[in-house]
């Protein structure tokens, strides 16, 4: 039977569980709370053992584990490649073939987002793709319910394929590795993963959009539109001497061109238009939109030499981004232009689009520069963070909420390379995954492809948190025998079935709670009693450590099973039976 204290960890373990099953409370407290039940539990009673007691210092060191240091770093080096641009080519790449078959289309994200989340962890996957996805499914007419959940599901399923794909395959080997398993690569497992993959694809590409309703969202897709000036330089190859149809293939989608300014005269945007030096293009489109044009054209919506040479324009050394900022009724700005009113000098930001919800303002290929702004006029700005920060003090000037940020797109290469590295020196062992990555932060701070600034947007509470929650529960369940005595209980059980069935069994077990709990702390546990009941067993440990993480990743059943789930959910407007309706068979599949 077990001890006082191993009663005490189940009891915590069973109202932990408990707690992160309830919709109401947020999962940071709820392992804030577990973490601080366990504090008090091994301070005010701590428990004898061979060597020295079990005390509160053990349930602290859960913020050092390696899993922890590796997961924080592979969170770090995502936010990297997404700050930098690195993966933006996929995903045009992504949209232009979408524009020619719709099939086609998603097949190639279902396969890019599966390859994209081995490596990266899934929720920057699913943020640079969706508001991708989204904007496809405007411009093809199809529904975003019938894209996004299939797409999501690939992250989540290729999230598997490698060691370092998901926190959860972090925790759950190194749990294992801490009770005695032997340390497993990157890619030892990936040929069994790649399987299910296999099997999953056509599922995701053919069934589940059926399966799906054609369903809009709720909020109305009505996004602020600005208008834009883009001016063609003599020396940028991707935009001289190319027709607007070609610029159109180039993007993936039609460029969003209402004149081209040519000279003083005005000319009507026909795809047989080719563009000269000196041009200038009006563009009007979304914040997302024309940061998505000034990337992949590489060219800026200013004039570097004119109003733009009071801002760092350089963003492989700067954070940049877009801000929208509402002019107030009483505002200096009111009745003036840009150049009067020295906004860029001033403020060391220029504006590159204005919103005033007419038509027209623009077409005379006056610059932004020279137009009188009025009340209620939406300024589309852009400079570095600190100094976007800076104009909240300014008065009679709203600065909206919801930044997009600039890709630091000369950095690219760096943050692929270093991200490379990182794979490589932990897939031929050279060092462990949680030295490999950590030398990637560095080395991806000292390039500039991550902001010292920016490491703390890239972290999530909610998954520190949690791991280091579910780390110090799986270390007292081990120390105070009670993971041992699961595990005598899970033997009497199962002990009769054949392995296959003993491994089939692990893995529901996993499904269910990570579907309904969490992943990080079905992990934890169920690596425990996996390990426990193996050594029990008589058997190699690695298939029953598997099992587990295979189970825990299996986050498809329910909304709540992981934070993408969340994200797509609303964006798509599903419902709790969506998720079950495609989602149960997948698990079963």
């Amino acid at each position: 039977m077990p001890g006082p204290h191993a009663l005490a960890v189940l009891a915590i373990t069973v109202a932990t569980f408990y707690l992160y099953m309830r919709p109401g409370i947020r999962m940071e407290l709820v392992s804030l709370l577990t973490l601080t039940s366990l504090l008090l539990v091994f301070y005010l009673f701590p428990m004898d053992r061979p060597g020295a007691p079990l005390t509160e210092v053990e349930v602290l060191q859960s913020f050092g584990h390696p899993a922890l240091i590796a997961i924080c770093a592979l969170m770090i080096l995502g936010q990297g490649l997404t700050a930098t641009g690195a993966m933006e080519p996929a995903v045009r790449v992504l949209a232009r073939v979408w524009s020619w078959n719709r099939w086609l289309g998603l097949f190639l994200a279902i396969v890019l987002a599966m390859v994209a989340s081995g490596f990266v962890n899934d929720t920057p996957v699913l943020v640079l793709m969706l508001p991708v996805l989204l904007g496809i499914a405007g411009r093809t007419g199809q529904s975003p319910s019938r894209i996004l959940m299939p797409v999501n599901f690939a992250i989540l399923a290729g999230g598997m394929l490698t060691a370092i794909g998901t926190s959860t395959n972090l925790l759950v080997l190194s749990i294992a590795t801490d009770l005695g398993m032997a340390p497993m690569g990157i890619f030892d497992f990936t040929g069994i993963t790649a399987l299910a993959c296999l099997a999953a694809l056509p599922y995701l590409w053919l069934v589940a959009p059926r399966l799906l309703p054609d369903r809009a969202r709720d909020e109305p897709a009505v996004e602020r539109l600005f208008d834009a000036r883009l001016v063609v330089g003599g020396d940028n190859p991707k935009l001289a001497g190319r027709t607007l149809a070609e610029l159109g293939k180039a993007l993936g989608r039609p460029l969003p061109v209402r004149s081209v300014v040519r000279l003083g005269t005005t000319l009507a945007p026909g795809d047989d238009v080719a563009l000269a030096a000196d041009d200038a293009i009006v563009l009007r489109d979304t914040p997302l939109g024309l940061r998505e044009i000034a990337t992949a054209f590489g060219a800026d919506l200013f004039d570097p030499e004119g109003e733009g040479r009071f801002v760092e324009s350089d963003r492989a050394r700067v954070e940049v981004d877009f801000a929208e900022v509402v002019v107030g009724t009483d505002s200096e700005l009111v009745g003036r232009t840009l150049g009067q009113a020295r906004f860029a000098e001033a403020h060391g930001v220029v504006v590159v689009g204005l919103s005033r919800g007419t038509e027209g303002f623009l077409r005379s290929g006056a610059s932004l520069g020279d137009t009188r702004l009025a009340a209620g006029d939406v300024l589309l700005v852009q400079g570095p963070s600190e100094r976007l920060a800076a104009l909240r003090s300014v008065e009679q000037l709203l600065l909206l909420d919801g930044r997009v940020g600039l890709p630091r797109s000369p950095l690219a290469p760096w943050a692929l390379a270093i991200m490379a590295a990182v794979v490589v020196a932990a897939a031929t062992k050279l060092l462990p995954i949680h030295v490999a990555a950590f030398t990637g932060v560095i080395a991806m701070l000292v390039k500039g492809c991550v902001k010292l600034d920016g490491v703390g947007r890239a972290l999530s509470l909610e998954v520190v948190l949690l791991v280091a929650a579910s780390l110090a529960l799986g270390q007292a369940l081990v120390q105070t025998g009670a993971a041992a005595w699961i595990a005598s209980a899970v033997v009497v059980a199962i002990g009769g079935l054949a392995p296959a069935l003993q491994l089939v069994a692990f893995m529901t077990f996993g499904a269910l709670l990570t579907n309904f709990v969490s992943n990080s702390a079905a992990a934890a546990v169920g690596t425990l009693i996996a390990v426990a009941s193996a050594v029990q067993f008589g058997a190699p440990i690695e298939p029953y450590v598997l099992s587990i993480l295979f189970g825990a990743n299996l986050s498809y059943a329910t909304p709540m099973a992981y934070q993408t789930n969340v994200l797509v959910m609303k964006a798509a407007n599903y419902t709790f039976n969506d998720f079950v309706r495609v989602g149960v068979p997948l698990v079963l599949l």
